[in-house]
């Protein structure tokens, strides 16, 4: 199978297409603005990188679709300081950057894999169950609550999509992701900074750069973690099992890793001790929305996936919350402790080195 896979430079592209070479016999080619999360790949033959926008590759594009068997689409902005800073760069490489890919793969009648996100969900509006694909409504804050872009052109992209699909002119599936995290996810910045990267890499500059872990509205928000190991295996099967996921929306996530955000501040803190062998220098101290991200932010609340779509597919997550953040961070670690020199999206604002005891 030759894969097309759009985002491949990114956090999640890049595992997968790791994962792929590694667990797969498929032919992957890529195309991303950066390739230099996929330097180190052993390509084994099978991979092949094109560097470059989509918006200015348009027959670049076209000819990657046409002679693909199916194309996984990973292109976006995911970054909540955007939302809020650039709401209308957000929308427009998240919803009409992506039509294109729509479009290409109706016109070529190719197979697309499109990666949404769990945001579409809303605020929780009370709500403790998991989330289901099917049946739970997709929620919206106010208008003047900018964060709500990027889902609210995500949930129009799915819409489209599965319009299609009921048209009968597209084979598509639809992923949900929640949170995952694992190696090369975003980027460290300096100890202290506001805005930028999702959680993880803030709390991990702040450990190494013994700096303040920020909780956003008192870190309330529940969240629920997947290590990126156990989403690229579902990703996989979803690839692999066109049948059972034809026009479907698919939840991929660990329902069992649940945490809040003040929670998850601890547990970092606590493995940062375990894997250094030395306390961290980092303290836990509160912010609101509009000081972090600027105004217009407003959080999700809760998000907790029903994953039975992929439990019938065979898929059970294998790690759980603290194997999840430990081998994150262990990862991080490994690559600040003596390195002279690392990659810029690891290492953007020269974060200290940090010692390690040996083991």
């Amino acid at each position: 199978m030759r894969i097309a896979l759009f985002g491949s430079g990114g956090f999640i592209g890049s595992n997968l297409v790791e994962h792929l070479l590694e667990a797969t016999g498929h032919q992957v080619v890529g195309l991303d603005a950066d390739d230099e999360k996929t330097r180190d790949i052993d390509t084994r033959g099978r991979f092949e990188c094109h560097v470059g926008d989509i918006r200015q590759a348009a027959p670049l594009v076209e000819e990657l679709v046409e002679t693909s068997d199916v194309v996984i689409d990973l292109i976006a902005h995911a970054n909540p300081s955007m939302y809020v800073s650039q709401p209308l760069e957000v929308v427009d490489l998240n919803l009409f950057q992506n039509l294109t890919l729509v479009d290409l793969c109706v016109k070529h009648s190719k197979r697309i894999i499109q990666f949404s996100t769990c945001e579409v969900y809303g605020p929780s509006e009370g709500r403790r169950e998991p989330y289901s694909e099917d049946g739970a409504n997709l929620v919206r804050g106010p208008i003047r609550n900018q964060r709500w872009i990027y889902a609210s052109a995500k949930e129009l992209l799915e819409r489209i999509i599965y319009a299609h699909g009921q048209q009968g002119d597209l084979d598509f599936t639809i992923v949900r992701p929640f949170n995952f995290v694992g190696p090369k996810i975003d980027y460290l910045v300096e100890a202290g900074s506001i805005g930028g990267p999702r959680v993880f890499s803030h709390f991990m500059s702040a450990l190494v750069g013994k700096g303040p872990l920020r909780l956003v509205d008192g870190g309330a928000a529940h969240r629920s973690y997947t290590h990126i190991a156990d989403a690229t295996r579902a990703v996989q099967l979803v690839l692999e099992n066109p049948d059972e996921c034809r026009s479907e929306i698919m939840n991929i996530g660990n329902p069992n890793n649940g945490t809040t955000i003040r929670e998850l501040a601890s547990l970092m803190l606590e493995l940062y001790e375990e894997l250094t062998g030395s306390p961290a220098e980092s303290s836990i101290v509160e912010i609101s929305g509009d000081q972090f991200y600027g105004a217009g932010y407003e959080d999700c609340d809760w998000r907790i996936p029903d994953v039975r779509k992929m439990e019938r597919l065979g898929w059970r997550p294998q790690l759980d919350l603290r194997e999840t953040f430990k081998r994150t961070m262990q990862w991080h670690l490994d690559r600040l402790n003596g390195a002279t020199e690392l990659p810029s999206y690891l290492r953007r604002n020269d974060a200290p080195q940090v010692s390690r005891r040996s083991r």
